[in-house]
């Protein structure tokens, strides 16, 4: 039997703080429902020009490596996991160790987590998530 969505998650506030001990500043992505409560605590709390939406996952790739380009720091890019198809090609052509080796921390909410009760397309995607993050794993920082 699967459970219902249990919201065990870090307090928002404390991984803020974390973030920002390790120097990460400014934050881009694509709202998750998983992640919304951290999401709204950066909206609250974050500079207005250190917290961007952007129209899609891929944009806000882009938009961490500019932001990496001016100022030499890393972001933190937030999304759901049905945008990682979607974070590809930006990945692997700003952030892969072979290429320029731009560094940002991905928060990817997983929507259909086994055992989680969630709607059928989130199920799906939520089978393939740990494999498809192996290989942009592999793609991106191992080769």
């Amino acid at each position: 039997m699967m459970t219902e969505l249990v919201r065990d998650f870090l307090d928002p506030a404390d991984f803020y703080k974390a973030l920002h001990n390790i120097g990460i500043e400014y934050f881009c992505g694509v709202p998750d429902s998983l992640l919304k409560d951290f999401c709204a605590y950066i909206a609250e709390t974050s500079p207005k020009d250190r917290h961007i939406i952007t129209a899609n996952e891929g944009s806000a790739v882009a938009l961490a490596a500019g932001y990496h380009l001016a100022t030499g720091k890393s972001s933190l890019v937030y999304l759901q996991n049905s945008g990682l198809g979607n974070i590809v090609n930006p990945l692997m052509s700003l952030a892969s160790i072979s290429v320029y080796s731009i560094p940002m921390l991905l928060l990817v909410g997983w929507r259909g987590e086994p055992g989680k009760r969630d709607e059928p397309q989130h199920l799906v995607q939520g089978h393939a998530t740990p494999g498809l993050l192996g290989l942009l794993y592999l793609n991106v920082f191992l080769l």
